[in-house]
């Protein structure tokens, strides 16, 4: 499975990557965000100092929530 989201200079931080792997929905949900709000959770990702944090990050993406 591809998770560089077909940006080959950004491909998405190794934790979120496999966290959303493990998380059919918040891949799913992945898809359908806007390419700004993509870049807005690599972003936020890449910030992540624990694996509490991730997890965290994964279950918002998987709920839904909105990364504007």
């Amino acid at each position: 499975m591809d998770f560089s989201d077909g940006l080959q200079t950004s491909p998405l931080p190794l934790g979120l990557a496999l966290g959303m792997a493990m998380d059919e929905q918040a891949l799913d949900n992945y898809g359908k965000l806007t390419e700004y709000e993509k870049e807005k959770l690599i972003a936020e990702s890449k910030s992540v100092k624990s694996k509490a944090e991730m997890q965290n990050l994964i279950q918002k993406i998987s709920d839904g929530d909105s990364f504007v």
